[in-house]
C-alpha cells in the first residue's frame, strides 16, 4: 500500500465498478472484490467502512469524471459560440468520437444504481438525480443559445428536448450492452445529432 493509501482505494474502486458492471451492486460481494484485487478484508476496510460507502464513493467518482467529460467537450467546442447551432452539433460529435474509441460496449453507473434503488441510501441516489439535472441545465443551455438565431420546425418543449439527450445515452448503453455492440452508443448519438440538425431553421 503507499504511504497514503491512494494506490489501494483507487485499486478497490476500478475492481469494483467492473464488478457492478458485471454482477450489479446486489451481486457484488467483498469476498468477490477482494478476491479481484487481492488485498486483505483489513485493507478493504481500512478504505470502506460498509459496503454502502464503497457505493457513495464509486457514485462520486463516477458523476465526476461524467461532469469532467461534459466541460471538456463544453471547452472544446468554445470556438464555436458564434454559431451557436454549430456548437451544439459539436458538442454531441465530441462524444460520438468518444464513443468511436471504446473497445467495448460502454457501461453506465447511474443504470445499475437506478435499477437497483433499494441497495442504496437517498444521498447516494440523490448524486445520480444531481448529475442528471446538470446535463439537463447544460443542454437547456445550449438549446436556448440555439433558439436565439434559430426556430424550430416543430413544436418542441425544451426540457423534455434537454433531457432527450441523457435518455438516449442512458438507452444506447443499455442495448450496445445487450446486444454486444460497441459501435451502438456512437449511431444512437449520431441519430441524436442528424434530430438536432434537421428541426432547427434559420428566422425568416
Amino acid at each position: 500500500m503507499g504511504r497514503d493509501g491512494t494506490p489501494t482505494r483507487n485499486k478497490i474502486l476500478a475492481e469494483s465498478k467492473q464488478l457492478v458492471f458485471e454482477n450489479g451492486f446486489s451481486g457484488t460481494s467483498i469476498d468477490q472484490i477482494l478476491e479481484r484485487t487481492g488485498i486483505t478484508k483489513g485493507a478493504f476496510f481500512y478504505h470502506f467502512k460498509t459496503k454502502n460507502a464503497l457505493a457513495k464513493a464509486l457514485i462520486e467518482e463516477f458523476a465526476r469524471e461524467d461532469i469532467h467529460h461534459m466541460n471538456e467537450a463544453l471547452k472544446k467546442t468554445e470556438d464555436l459560440k458564434g454559431d451557436a447551432l454549430d456548437r451544439l452539433l459539436r458538442f454531441i460529435q465530441e462524444f460520438i468520437d468518444m464513443m468511436c474509441e471504446v473497445d467495448e460496449p460502454y457501461s453506465c453507473l447511474y443504470a445499475s444504481y437506478t435499477y437497483e434503488p433499494n441497495q442504496f441510501d437517498e444521498e447516494t441516489l440523490n448524486r445520480i438525480a444531481e448529475t442528471i439535472l446538470t446535463w439537463r441545465t447544460t443542454m437547456e443551455k445550449l438549446i436556448n443559445d440555439v433558439l436565439k438565431k434559430y426556430d424550430t420546425k416543430i413544436e418542441v418543449d425544451i426540457q423534455s428536448l434537454a433531457d432527450h439527450t441523457v435518455v438516449i445515452f442512458e438507452g444506447a448503453f443499455v442495448v450496445s450492452k445487450a446486444l454486444k455492440g460497441k459501435d451502438l452508443t456512437a449511431d444512437h448519438l449520431r441519430h441524436l445529432k442528424n434530430y438536432f440538425e434537421l428541426i432547427f431553421e434559420k428566422k425568416k
